[in-house]
């Protein structure tokens, strides 16, 4: 009796911690633009960005280490048009993961809504794949057309469905899908288009004072 319940505790124990592991795989990305909050920012027509991504990366259940990654960007955010935003750079300069999936990647790569190449790279052969850690991935530089639109907020993120989802993948062949991380973007004019106005305004109030003050002076 007191072995059977032994091995009862034991496979109790077994399954317990295979939860455990599956609970804390996890592959996540981070964006850093540098200024302010890093997964935000405000910007005009016809400007660009850049931001960092970051992979914080545990391995559990199938994934036992990370080799590599594939992923694409898309506008989640009006889901529908316009679709102003294109990558115009993948720097993969101080990355780890070089091999790149995509050789001979072409810019622009528009999203529309999602950008059509994969963007995502393997560790070189030479390497072994790393454990769990926070690893830089590259910049993404971002660029807007001088014809988008001047107000509104946007969302871009890393694809998380469909045929274009997001993956790890350890160096057995498993892959994991990274969920979604946004990036969220607010559009406002250019200073020079709102300002113009408000000094023509400006210059009529100053005009009409000036005749009404002729106007009002005693002969």
């Amino acid at each position: 009796m007191k072995k059977q319940l032994g091995a009862a505790v034991a496979a109790i124990i077994i399954i317990l911690a295979a939860a455990s592991v599956t609970k804390a795989q996890t592959a996540l990305f981070i964006y850093n633009d540098g200024s302010g909050t890093p997964n935000a920012g405000t910007y005009t027509p016809g400007s660009s960005f850049t931001f960092n991504i970051s992979l914080a990366f545990t391995p559990g259940g199938t994934i036992t280490n990370l080799d590599g990654l594939s992923y694409w960007f898309q506008q989640t955010n009006p889901s529908i048009a316009p679709f102003p935003f294109s990558i115009t750079l993948r720097n993969v300069s101080g990355s780890m993961f070089t091999e790149l999936q995509t050789s001979g990647l072409t810019y622009p790569q528009n999203l529309n809504p999602s950008n059509p190449k994969d963007l995502g790279a393997l560790l070189p052969s030479s390497q072994p794949a790393v454990g769990a850690g926070t690893y830089f991935i590259a910049a993404i530089t971002v660029s807007i057309p001088a014809d988008a639109p001047v107000t509104g907020t946007f969302t871009i993120s890393n694809t998380f469905s469909g045929g274009k989802t997001s993956v790890i993948t350890d160096d057995l062949g498993h892959t994991f899908a990274i969920p979604e991380a946004d990036y969220f973007i607010t559009m406002v004019p250019e200073p020079s288009t709102w300002l113009t106005p408000a000094l023509g305004v400006f210059a009529l109030l100053f005009i009409q004072r000036r005749r009404i003050l002729k106007i009002s002076r005693p002969a």
